[in-house]
């Protein structure tokens, strides 16, 4: 089994209203070395896992995938991202066909840093272009226009990225089909190898929800938001997109290498404030997660301090998994979930969730033959009642 890197960087020039991942505003100028090497050296402590003796079968093989998130990844200098890959080869090994993703926003890169983290050995760009209307680009608090992310786009193609992500927002209060669908045609015209769609939620502790509960601003109708999904999936799909997650859209054989490791329930390493990792411990055969607070001075202070620690049991690993895998839409093989489990899935979720789930089969929602379950488009639009079912 092949294993993932993250490391999250939490710098960004302003916070965006709707974002609670951890992030803190750059201000100190040195912030960006001091950050670096407590990162680096977080990595190079994970080389005791590397013995004959480790503890996790997934340290004894180099990583196939390194992901840069944020935060915006694309504050730090190129010579400091390529220092956060060289501790990776000298702990874990270099695997030559790895993906290495770096996030970015258009507002942050030119060609010559794109350049120069090209040739840091980054492969793979994710673009938070989010939308190429600028009135919905300042109503989502964002630093860049529409015209910045057709040029970082274009100035990542003339520095040789040939695989780049394009993030796309929608259900946003003010947002009309008609720009929606702009915005899915202006992505199209730039031809990316991917393009991920998120539907505007309001997440605990951010802007927009305060402002949603002292109702300065409302939610987008539940129906028009599943019109929009409907929309950008017949849109990319007769474009030529494999729509192979709920949110994901890629040419073939540029699917998120790393975001489906997350999604298969695999190994990753998380290092930086606020990252999270999941292993898998030999021994029990079962998910450990650990993770760091959001707290950059306490990460540099102390970047080998890890904050809580969440053991998996044997129930928690195949309900996380079948919940995961679902957001895919090749959805489950019963006889993989069986081998690496050693249980029948129907044998383990029971009877009534069996019942249940055929229900939603019977409604177009979800497909189930001899050895695969899944859920459809349609399903998609309500997977969260159907992943209810598996809880």
């Amino acid at each position: 089994m092949s294993f993932g890197v993250y490391v999250h960087v939490p710098f960004c020039k302003s916070k965006c209203p709707y974002c609670d991942f951890y992030s803190v505003l750059l201000r100190d100028p040195e912030a960006k070395e001091k950050y670096t090497d407590a990162v680096v050296r977080e990595i190079r402590s994970f080389k005791r896992f590397f013995e004959d003796d480790a503890e996790h079968a997934f340290m004894k093989q180099a990583p196939d995938s390194i992901y840069f998130g944020g935060g915006t990844p694309s504050l730090m200098e190129p010579i400091r991202i390529k220092e956060i890959i060289k501790a990776c080869d000298d702990t874990f090994g270099r695997e030559d066909d790895r993906e290495v993703t770096l996030e970015a926003n258009p507002g942050t890169v030119d060609q010559d840093s794109l350049k120069g983290f090209r040739a840091m050995g980054v492969n793979r760009l994710s673009l938070g272009v989010q939308s190429f209307d600028d009135q919905i680009l300042k109503k989502l608090g964002r630093i860049h226009k529409a015209a910045d992310s057709v040029k970082a786009f274009e100035d990542a193609r003339k520095a040789g990225f040939g695989n780049i992500s394009i993030d796309l927002i929608f259900g946003i209060e003010g947002q009309s089909m008609e720009s929606w669908e702009d915005s899915l045609r202006q992505a199209l015209e730039l031809e990316p190898e991917h393009i991920s769609l998120y539907s505007l939620e309001f997440m605990e502790g951010t802007v927009f929800t305060r402002m949603l509960m002292e109702g300065r601003m409302k939610e987008t109708d539940p129906e028009e938001d599943r019109k929009m999904y409907e929309r950008a999936a017949a849109v990319l799909t007769e474009a030529g997109y494999v729509h192979y997650e709920i949110s994901n859209f890629a040419k073939p054989g540029f699917e998120s290498r790393h975001n489906l490791k997350y999604w298969d329930l695999d190994d990753y390493a998380g290092f930086g404030p606020g990252a999270h990792s999941y292993m898998t411990d030999d021994e029990t055969g079962y998910g450990q997660r650990f993770y760091h607070a959001g707290d950059l001075e306490g990460y540099l202070r102390d970047p080998l301090k890890v904050t809580f620690m969440e053991p998996n049991g044997y129930a928690d690993d195949m309900v996380e998994y079948t919940i995961t895998a679902l957001r895919l839409s090749r959805g489950i093989s019963k006889s993989e979930f069986s081998d690496r489990f050693g249980q029948e899935f129907w044998g383990f979720f029971g009877d009534l969730a069996r019942l249940q789930f055929g229900s939603f089969v019977d409604t177009g929602h979800a497909a189930e033959d001899e050895d695969n379950i899944r859920l459809t488009l349609k399903g998609f639009n309500v997977s969260n009642q159907i992943l209810s079912l598996f809880v």
